[in-house]
């Protein structure tokens, strides 16, 4: 794409397909931005990109990360928030519109891939779907070998979650972007093997483990090329386990890393941006940064090798988009006052010199007051 109908695109609040803006192009346009944000309101797509850029926007962008308690505005219940695209679509939509910010994603639950694998799913009316803890899909050492590939056209919720992207795209317009989000394969088998005997088998069962994440991987990166191919600006991959309350560093290198790395791939390879999510304790961002080389990082505790928000901006400020990372139980139980104040103490030490998305550490939770959420984006204005 031309250079000057690129950034003419732009400042008119559009945004060109991912990856078909040159980089010099974004870095002129981050500068043009960041110069005139004392004396222009920008637009969303200006301040995100100008973040991208790790340049400082007219106020930092912010994502109340609402998708489930979204079907709280539309009157939904929880299972057509989970099986019906359009019915999702819609409520997260809505709950843009109503709550502000730059950016949406549609992370239905983390149950999807590994229903679509054959591990049986409950769906209660009020709470999020679950596996049935009682019946694994992997009950045995030996299941991990017998893992069926899928087809991804008979994969109903990673296609209800694809079909439910395309309808956030078609609608958004030039209002904000919509990013995808694919579970890490690790993540899933955790979902069809339950969590404590997943990492005992890790150490023990090694190449039984690596067979069945070989399988779910080859799926993955069919499902995040799908996802890209609606025209979400980039696909978050959760990889859970990539923190101090999973696996060990070296285990997690050795056994995650190499898959996360191939879906990774696979996004940059249809011009998509790479994010990755990880609400774990001491989550390990070098090791994650190696293996995945994300644009941004979205957390909810500090890394395993920082000590402060100061240490870890100055370690990774300048490597990768911070995304984050307001607690969960604010949310869940104070007032939006604190919600600012937490707001507020975050953007300050994090938000300098640009490259900081302000956002909830996980989810905003699905049953916390909603005008909490509000407040997220009100803090990003009031005081980005």
């Amino acid at each position: 794409m031309n250079t000057i109908k690129a950034l003419k695109a732009i400042f008119q609040g559009q945004i060109p397909p991912p990856g078909l803006i040159p980089e010099k192009t974004l870095n002129v346009l981050a500068s043009l931005s960041s110069a005139r944000k004392s004396f222009s309101k920008l637009t969303n797509i200006e301040r995100l990109i100008t973040t991208l850029c790790h340049k400082e926007p007219d106020h930092v962008p912010c994502t109340p990360m609402v998708f489930a308690a979204s079907r709280r505005l539309t009157g939904i219940s929880y299972v057509d928030f989970s099986l019906n695209p359009e019915a999702a679509a819609d409520a997260l939509l809505v709950a843009f519109e109503f709550f502000g910010g730059e950016m949406v994603a549609p992370p239905l639950d983390l149950s999807i891939e590994a229903s679509d694998f054959g591990q049986k799913t409950i769906y209660p009316e009020n709470s999020t779907p679950h596996p049935d803890y009682k019946d694994p899909l992997i009950k045995d050492v030996s299941d991990y070998r017998k893992l069926k590939r899928i087809d991804l056209k008979d994969a109903k919720r990673m296609q209800n979650l694809v079909n439910t992207s395309r309808i956030m795209v078609e609608n958004m317009g030039f209002r904000g972007v919509v990013s995808g989000f694919v579970f890490g394969p690790l993540g899933i088998l955790g979902m069809m093997r339950g969590a404590e005997h997943l990492f005992r088998d890790c150490v023990n069962y090694h190449s039984e483990v690596m067979a069945a994440l070989d399988i779910i991987t080859e799926v993955l990166i069919e499902y995040a090329e799908a996802q890209c191919d609606t025209g979400i600006l980039g696909v978050t991959i959760d990889t859970l386990y990539a923190s101090c309350g999973g696996l060990t560093k070296d285990l997690w290198e050795k056994t995650e890393g190499p898959f996360a790395r191939e879906i990774a791939n696979a996004i940059r390879r249809k011009k998509c941006t790479v994010a990755v999510h990880n609400c774990g304790d001491g989550v390990y961002f070098d090791s994650m940064i190696r293996f995945m080389a994300p644009n941004l990082i979205s957390f909810a505790q500090l890394p395993d090798d920082c000590k402060s928000p100061k240490e870890l901006k100055e370690k990774y400020g300048e490597k990768v988009v911070l995304a984050g990372y307001i607690q969960t139980p604010v949310l869940s139980y104070g007032t939006p006052y604190d919600v600012i104040e937490a707001c507020k103490r975050q953007i300050n030490d994090l938000a300098d010199g640009g490259g900081f998305v302000l956002a909830p550490g996980c989810e905003f939770p699905p049953n916390a007051p909603l005008e909490n959420a509000l407040a997220i984006s009100k803090a990003a204005e009031m005081h980005g």
